[in-house]
């Protein structure tokens, strides 16, 4: 009869152990998924002076707040002096031996892009960006989503929309490949979208590629107009002045 006892007390602990463990588990995977979320943040960089700014911009800006309503979403504007002074301080060594000795502005520019999406993650848009509605809920929560280009005679995808979950490593891999560019004067390819694309062809698992048709389409073509578009790039192109 006393075998019998300790035979049920042990059946129990075991079987409570393990139920307890299967708990413990589910809670890791829950917070793994919560960490590689997308964060509800809206990134954009543009001048302090908003004299610099090209009319279209506030008009865009504008879109992004009515379809990505505070306070359920959180937006930053990344002025000049902020880009320096976040990348300084949370990436010293690229800022000293890349970041402040670029030659144009712009360079500095994209490649902040590139680690605020990797040290925040978030939704980063250009200011020429215009935005129709949210579609947040049709993003892969755990993967980078970024523009399609419509012009792929210059590149596979463009850095205008960026979307990503946090401390993604793709992003160091396109910090590593600036750092080798650096002395570059062609601005697409050092910095812009085709140094994004040349990373995105030798990881293209890591990407999900927003389609340019409901994205980014042609300027020139009739899709630009259609009622259906999630955004659309109005192309301002300031940045190479």
């Amino acid at each position: 009869m006393i075998y019998i006892i300790f035979f049920i007390i042990f059946i129990f602990i075991f079987f409570s152990f393990k139920y307890i463990n299967i708990l413990f588990q589910k809670e890791l995977f829950n917070n793994y998924k919560l960490n590689y979320n997308i964060p509800k943040i809206i990134h954009q960089t543009a001048p302090k002076n908003k004299i610099k700014w090209h009319p279209i911009w506030n008009k865009c800006h504008k879109t992004w707040l009515k379809f990505f309503p505070i306070p359920e979403y959180k937006h930053i504007m990344w002025y000049d002096e902020d880009l320096d002074s976040f990348v300084k301080n949370e990436f010293p060594f690229f800022y000293n031996n890349t970041y402040k000795n670029y030659d144009k502005n712009i360079k500095k520019i994209d490649s902040a892009r590139y680690l605020i999406l990797y040290k925040y993650g978030g939704i980063y848009a250009d200011m020429d960006y215009m935005c129709f509605k949210n579609f947040y809920n049709i993003l892969p929560k755990n993967k980078i989503s970024i523009s399609e280009s419509p012009y792929k005679e210059n590149e596979e995808i463009q850095n205008a929309l960026m979307i990503s979950p946090p401390n993604n490593s793709f992003w160091l891999e396109v910090i590593k490949l600036a750092e080798k560019r650096k002395h570059s004067n062609n601005i697409l390819y050092s910095t812009g979208p085709r140094l994004l694309s040349d990373v995105y062809l030798q990881k293209k698992k890591k990407v999900n590629v927003l389609p340019s048709l409901l994205f980014n389409p042609h300027n020139r073509k009739k899709e630009f107009n259609n009622t259906n578009l999630y955004t659309k790039h109005i192309g301002t192109v300031s940045w190479g002045k």
